[in-house]
């Protein structure tokens, strides 16, 4: 399946989610040649349970084969305003221009896809409305959330002791059902 396949099921995912409970737990979804596999993390308190997220998804598609993957988290986000610089210094969940957005991070051999969908609350905070995707230019993408895939084909006796080990972390992969 297609990157653009991928994002747009993602996409359908997250809207579904948010209209059901206003909320997203992070998910990882994620293209083999036996479906759509997904995998949530029990938790992505603090930033080693971000990091340990991610290194089990990269475990993940590499034991199961993945040509595709996407990431979709709920995020804030800081923009830098028409001709002024980012501010850095500001986490987004403590600055006052901060957005609300769900985030699908798509990665294929092929190429990267980033879409943000923005998270519109009424006043009293419920959830109300996720807007229409905008897509997140970049030149180059780094940090915890990239490489997510393997550089190179996974051989089948190390994909078996990838799934040995995923089992033995008690990590959960299921399929994504009704498609």
């Amino acid at each position: 399946m297609p990157l653009q396949h991928l994002i747009a099921e993602a996409t359908r995912y997250a809207r579904f989610t948010m209209k059901q409970s206003g909320f997203l737990a992070p998910i990882m979804m994620a293209s083999t040649d036996k479906g759509i596999i997904l995998f949530s993390p029990d938790k992505m308190s603090d930033t080693g349970a971000k990091d340990d997220f991610a290194n089990k998804v990269r475990l993940i598609t590499g034991s199961y084969g993945a040509s595709a993957v996407v990431l979709i988290v709920e995020s804030w986000i800081t923009k830098a305003k028409a001709g002024e610089k980012l501010d850095t210094e500001t986490p987004p969940s403590e600055s006052y221009d901060r957005e609300e957005v769900v985030v699908l991070i798509g990665q294929a051999p092929q190429g990267n896809i980033t879409h943000l969908l923005p998270i519109h609350r009424l006043d009293n905070g419920k959830f109300w409305n996720l807007g229409d995707a905008e897509d997140m230019p970049a030149d180059s993408f780094s940090g915890r959330f990239a490489n997510l895939l393997p550089p190179k084909p996974v051989d089948d006796k190390t994909r078996q002791m990838g799934k040995v080990l995923l089992q033995a972390m008690g990590v959960k992969v299921t399929p994504l059902k009704g498609r």
